[in-house]
C-alpha cells in the first residue's frame, strides 16, 4: 500500500488484481449489467489511483475502493432511471410466462425495497445477503463495530419484511 501511495504503478496493479473481482461483483449487484459493472469497476480503480495519495488508511483499501465503486454504480442507476431503463432484468427462458412475470415483479420489488433502505442499513444488508460475508467481514469492510453490523442488518431485514409484505 505504501509503495502504491508513493506512485509505484506495479504495487497499485497488485491491489487492483487482488480486489477487481470483488468490485465487479459489488457493482454488478447494483447495475445488473456485466459490461456496465466492468466499466464502473475500472472507473473506480482509476479514481482510486488518482486519489491514492489522499488515502488515510482509516479503513482497508478494499473498503475504500468499494465505496468509490458503489457510489459510481448508484449514480449510474439514478441517471438510468432519469432517462430510460438501461438495466432490464432478463427472465430465465425455461420458466412459464406467468412465473416469469411474477418473478420479475418480485425481483423488481425486492430491488426497489433494497434501494429505499437508508444507506447505513443498505450496505451491510447487501454485503450479508448478496456477498454472503460474515458479520465480522462486514465490520472490517465498512470499518464499523461488529455489534453495529448486527443491529443494522437486523433493522434492514425488518424493513425488508415490511416492504415485501404484499408479496407473501
Amino acid at each position: 500500500m505504501e509503495a502504491a501511495q508513493g506512485g509505484n504503478v506495479p504495487a497499485f496493479e497488485v491491489l487492483v488484481r487482488r480486489h477487481h473481482a470483488f468490485i465487479v461483483a459489488s457493482t454488478l449487484r447494483i447495475v445488473r449489467n456485466r459490461a456496465t459493472a466492468e466499466d464502473l469497476a475500472q472507473e473506480a480503480m482509476f479514481r482510486a489511483w488518482r486519489k491514492i495519495g489522499e488515502f488515510r488508511g482509516d479503513a482497508q483499501f478494499r473498503s475504500w475502493v468499494y465505496r468509490i465503486a458503489t457510489n459510481l454504480a448508484l449514480n449510474q442507476v439514478q441517471r438510468s432511471r432519469e432517462s430510460t431503463s438501461e438495466f432490464p432484468i432478463e427472465p430465465a427462458p425455461a420458466r412459464s410466462a406467468e412465473s416469469v412475470a411474477v418473478g420479475s415483479e418480485i425481483g423488481e420489488a425486492w430491488a426497489e425495497a433494497i434501494n429505499t433502505l437508508p444507506e447505513e442499513l443498505r450496505e451491510p444488508y447487501r454485503l450479508r445477503e448478496a456477498d454472503e460475508l460474515s458479520y465480522q467481514e462486514i465490520a472490517d469492510e465498512l470499518g464499523i463495530p461488529l455489534n453495529t453490523v448486527r443491529t443494522r442488518i437486523h433493522r434492514a431485514r425488518g424493513l425488508m419484511m415490511e416492504r415485501m409484505q404484499a408479496w407473501k
